[in-house]
């Protein structure tokens, strides 16, 4: 019931979102700004009609969410870690939703040109969320869903466990390697903040698979 209710009160906040953008579409250029580099700067142009997709994907993602989760083949798992799921659900939305608005702020003015207002608030929303998702990540139980899902994970407890643990650590030096390039890639250009974007997200899911087969091997007690 609990999560019946949560997936219909997204759903009207996702509902109400595009009906938003609805409303302000008729006032947009037929050509509106969709990418931003490291210092704030427009770098990228599209059709308005970019705004209704991107104001659409909330929802879609949503429901996404909902189906996979239930054809997870251990979807009874999520009974027991359904508190910090909800939780990663209701923050994605949320974000996905708030992201949406960027064109027309844009557009409207209200975002200056050349500051890195963009960088601060997707780059550090998004370390933000990495960083809350990886204290909780220890609470997450086996499932092919959510959480680090490697293999050796998937087919031991004991494994997935000592997994989980580390990638919450894991997760938490990204989110604060997203949270500094939020407010200095500006300084560091767009090449050089990239580079350490993927350093940082690939780094990290490459350390996770590695300690995860250290574990199912044995090299990490």
């Amino acid at each position: 019931m609990k999560k019946n209710k949560l997936f219909w009160i997204l759903t009207v906040v996702c509902v109400l979102n595009f009906a938003a953008h609805l409303y302000f579409y008729p006032s947009l250029p037929d050509i509106v700004p969709t990418h931003w580099g490291a210092n704030g700067q427009v770098n990228g142009w599209g059709p308005k009609s970019t705004v209704l997709i991107l104001a659409a994907l909330p929802f879609a993602m949503l429901i996404l969410f909902e189906v996979i989760r239930k054809i997870d083949p251990k979807h009874q798992n999520f009974e027991k870690f359904g508190k910090v799921w909800n939780l990663f659900v209701v923050l994605f939305t949320v974000m996905m939703a708030a992201f949406s608005w960027l064109s027309e702020l844009a557009v409207f003015g209200k975002l200056p040109d050349s500051s890195n207002l963009v960088s601060i608030l997707v780059c550090g929303g998004i370390g933000v969320l990495f960083i809350i998702l990886g204290n909780f990540m220890p609470q997450i139980k086996q499932n092919y869903t959510f959480g680090c899902r490697t293999p050796w994970a998937l087919n031991d407890e004991h494994n997935w466990q000592r997994t989980q643990r580390m990638g919450g650590y894991t997760f938490v030096v990204m989110g604060i390697v997203l949270l500094v390039l939020a407010f200095l890639g500006g300084l560091l250009g767009d090449i050089a903040t990239l580079i350490v974007l993927l350093a940082a997200v690939l780094g990290g899911s490459a350390w996770i698979y590695l300690y995860s087969y250290l574990v199912y091997v044995g090299k990490m007690k």
